[in-house]
């Protein structure tokens, strides 16, 4: 594979302490380009990060950003030479609501397009919850609009939901922007959407999260190990993605497996190379 990008999310903590040496680190592993997380750009002009960008050969292909904060990054998103906005998440766990969303990803769709870029929507496991169309994720296939919205495909999490990607790829052809490279090792079926609204707050106003669910949430990353070594058929995704103009294959790394998270993404850029 020529193009690998990175989701920066995986970073971590990493990415806060040195955004920049972070960067100079992706682009000496062999990334070709990233893909942004939270709307955060190392507090650094788009003019900035854009040259730096450039000097290190990282193309910014896209950004994951929360649908209500989106149209107020438009402009930046723009001036960077973004491609895509993606929403990273939303919480919605019935046909209603999932129709409700599909209006408002139209809505915000209509925007981006306006100023030049493609609004995109990345699934986890609650969007494979069943629904009349199948699943919650396929009624916002069904009630979006292709020139305004696409979907950028979390292998990793839809093959932990029992997803046959390849055979989910083929079926929504032409919708799949890019695809999110995430190794899973088990088969867990979808699971309703955590709503980290409902818990109380800190006096940071951060969720306070009961003991027992991080605990669920680190033992569920502990699914993506390291890439090529889980039960998805690469190749088989690849073969369905490319055939309907997908134009992205992004490393998201949920777990560091090992001592050092810049070894774990290193060595799922190599196996990027590989495919």
């Amino acid at each position: 594979m020529e193009k690998r990008y990175l989701q920066l999310y995986s970073l971590g903590e990493s990415l806060q302490k040195d955004f920049v040496g972070s960067l100079e680190k992706v682009a000496n592993m062999g990334y070709t380009g990233v893909e942004f997380a939270g709307g955060y750009y190392g507090d650094m002009t788009a003019t900035d990060l854009k040259a730096k960008l450039a000097e290190l050969g990282l193309e910014p292909i896209s950004s994951h950003i929360m649908l209500e904060m989106i149209p107020g990054q438009i402009d930046y998103a723009v001036e960077l030479g973004l491609k895509y906005l993606i929403v990273p998440a939303a919480i919605f766990g019935t046909e209603v609501e999932a129709k409700d969303l599909a209006e408002k990803l139209n809505e915000v769709g209509r925007l981006c397009k306006e100023k030049g870029v493609k609004l995109g929507y990345h699934n986890h496991r609650h969007e494979f919850m069943p629904s009349e169309d199948g699943t919650l994720l396929e009624t916002l296939l069904k009630y979006t609009d292709p020139d305004l919205v696409c979907f950028q495909l979390d292998v990793g999490w839809a093959t932990c939901s029992g997803i046959d990607c390849p055979e989910f790829i083929k079926k929504y052809a032409g919708r799949i922007c890019m695809i999110h490279v995430k190794e899973c090792s088990t088969v867990a079926g979808p699971e309703p959407m955590m709503d980290f609204f409902s818990f109380p707050r800190d006096e940071k106003g951060m969720p306070v999260i009961p003991k027992e669910l991080l605990e669920k949430m680190a033992e569920e990353n502990k699914w993506n190990v390291p890439s090529g070594e889980g039960i998805i058929d690469w190749k088989a995704v690849k073969e369905a993605a490319d055939a309907q103009g997908a134009e992205a294959y992004i490393i998201e790394r949920e777990y560091c497996y090992g001592d050092n998270i810049f070894d774990c993404v290193e060595a799922d850029c190599n196996y990027l190379k590989s495919l």
